[in-house]
């Protein structure tokens, strides 16, 4: 209903076509990956030397869809001539050949029409998501309506992905309070998860760099594009030059964004257009703040920039002497000072030999006071690495074996009622 009522022929055009949507942004100087080259036919493509190309970047349809057609290649391969792909698979020239070729018959295109294929610059992956996407760069889709961004979503590539940050292929999906930029739920497929596929890093907590300005950019290209109605694909990239640095990039629009943001939001987004329908914005500033007041989670405003929420009972990975993991259920008290580990479990992880002990401290507890070895460990929360010093305590008559104290939760909101 939206779709057909605000977007028009001409602006659903532009976002039907890559190239157009890449063209009319940087018209009015919104960024965009840079294009390297484009194919329009067999003779571009044969005049055209593709070991020119750099040592990483990406092959794209113009009109596919669903992320079908696009090859991400990663670095050079081992001899000239070669490359090595997002997901691991080494091509070389004539293999880019055959399927630059399959692009312009159309293969991957939406109306099986013949297509023109382009090279653009492949965006580095930042930092902050390093830990959890496998290969490929996530990016955010923000799905806008009368300049008001709705909601929005963290795509994360996956081994099922191939790398690519699309959930039709096994990319995860990760919706995002609108107010901080903290993800909150997430699924694989249509499956809610906690961790990443194969790991035991959370999804939920991650903190997106440069917020305000992906939703600032969102806006402006729903304002440029003309779509009333429209879903953001935006990237990070971050500087080479400048440590820390971050600047948001459009990779596409979509003038019918899929609905499975819904699942990993646990929202509906109809009744989020019907609230915004109507009302007078006068530009991207107040659709901002419309957005974080209307679409913000209570649960999630008061935290600081990348703080993880976490509850009171937690599943911690704590590092041996010999650098395995054991994973433990533990308690987070933040009346508790200091972390805490029982006497076997830390005699077990190799922690209580003689040059492991740093010192005999004083502790006060129920059983009165007592003087505790102190040892330094290594353990993971949230999928944070925490080195600290933690006492060695006889826990036997406790359910958990592993208690966190407030020292070593800066980064984290405990949140009573979770679990």
């Amino acid at each position: 209903m939206f779709t057909s009522r605000y977007n028009k022929r001409e602006s659903k055009r532009i976002a039907d076509s890559k190239l157009l949507t890449k063209s009319t942004l940087q018209k009015s100087k919104l960024p965009v990956p840079r294009l390297y080259r484009v194919f329009r036919s067999e003779g571009d493509l044969e005049k055209y030397d593709l070991m020119r190309l750099p040592e990483e970047f990406v092959i794209k349809p113009n009109k596919g869809l669903g992320g079908e057609g696009i090859v991400v290649v990663e670095k050079r391969g081992k001899y000239a001539g070669e490359w090595v792909t997002a997901d691991g698979r080494e091509v070389n020239v004539s293999d880019l050949k055959l399927h630059v070729h399959d692009i312009l018959e159309g293969r991957f295109s939406r109306d099986d029409l013949p297509d023109i294929a382009f090279v653009e610059e492949r965006v580095r992956i930042h930092s902050v998501f390093e830990k959890h996407a496998y290969h490929g760069t996530p990016d955010i889709r923000v799905i806008v309506f009368n300049r008001v961004p709705v909601m929005a979503m963290l795509r994360i590539p996956t081994q099922d992905s191939a790398g690519r940050a699309n959930l039709f292929q096994g990319a995860v999906g990760a919706g995002v309070d609108l107010a901080t930029g903290i993800t909150t739920y997430a699924i694989s497929y249509t499956k809610e998860i906690v961790f990443m596929p194969g790991t035991r890093r959370k999804v939920r907590g991650i903190q997106i760099p440069e917020w305000d300005k992906v939703l600032e950019l969102a806006v402006r290209c729903q304002e440029v594009s003309g779509l009333g109605y429209l879903g953001a694909d935006i990237v990070l990239q971050p500087s080479i030059k400048t440590l820390g640095k971050t600047f948001p990039k459009v990779l596409e629009l979509n003038s019918q964004p899929g609905l499975k943001i819904q699942l990993c939001n646990k929202a509906g987004l109809r009744r989020r257009l019907e609230r915004v329908e109507g009302l007078d914005v006068d530009d991207f500033i107040k659709g901002i703040k419309i957005a974080k007041q209307l679409f913000g989670d209570r649960k999630l405003s008061h935290l600081e920039k990348g703080a993880i929420t976490i509850g009171p009972f937690e599943e911690v990975e704590v590092v041996g002497i010999d650098g395995e993991r054991k994973i433990i259920k533990a308690l987070i008290d933040t009346g508790a000072y200091s972390s805490s580990i029982d006497e076997p479990l830390a005699r077990e992880l190799g922690l209580l030999t003689p040059e492991s002990i740093l010192y005999q401290g004083s502790y006060s507890s129920a059983l009165g006071h007592q003087k505790r070895p102190v040892v330094l460990a290594t353990f993971y929360l949230a999928g944070k690495k925490i080195k600290t010093k933690v006492n060695v305590a006889d826990r036997s008559r406790r359910k958990r074996k592993f208690l966190v104290g407030r020292r070593d939760l800066s980064d984290f909101s405990v949140e009573l009622k979770k679990n």
